[in-house]
């Protein structure tokens, strides 16, 4: 009865050690999609704003404030997701409100865009701003994945 009970304590232990590990190990892997996603729709952005900025064609901001509410969208998404993570919440935190500055920024831009030469570089420089801090989130949630991964694969070892 003891070698049961025993044996059954140790394997519900292990049970929630390896979930727990699972979890993590999953909400890194969330957290980067969110920031690959929210990197494809500031390129998207990007290109259609710039292909209106070279053309004056309205054709390029058809889906305007689609992408708009996109960014805004997955911004709020990984704020929610790195909340239990000081510094990533501080930089999601960061990014958002340099989105919004950013897209407000643009929006300007494109109002002058006919009287404005230099407005084209000016939303290539507030872009770079966004895709410098997407990769900082990216680097340190990968850090973050690895040293996971890492404990998971260690555990694993430790219970075989």
């Amino acid at each position: 009865m003891t070698l049961f009970a025993a044996t059954s304590f140790l394997g519900l232990q292990y049970w929630q050690e390896r979930q727990a590990a699972h979890h993590f190990i999953e909400h890194s892997r969330q957290v980067l999609e969110t920031l690959d996603r929210l990197r494809a729709i500031v390129a998207e952005l990007e290109t259609e704003r710039r292909g209106y900025l070279m053309t004056l064609d309205p054709a390029y901001l058809k889906a305007y404030g689609v992408s708009d509410e996109s960014v805004r969208r997955e911004a709020q998404a990984l704020q929610m997701l790195v909340a239990d993570d000081p510094l990533q919440g501080l930089r999601a935190g960061h990014l958002a409100l340099t989105v919004t500055a950013t897209l407000r920024e643009i929006d300007e831009l494109l109002k002058t865009a006919g009287t404005s030469g230099l407005a084209a570089l000016a939303m290539i420089r507030s872009m770079d701003e966004i895709r410098s801090q997407i990769d900082q989130m990216v680097d340190h949630e990968r850090f973050r994945l690895a040293g996971r991964e890492a404990r998971a694969e260690a555990f694993e070892q430790r219970w075989t």
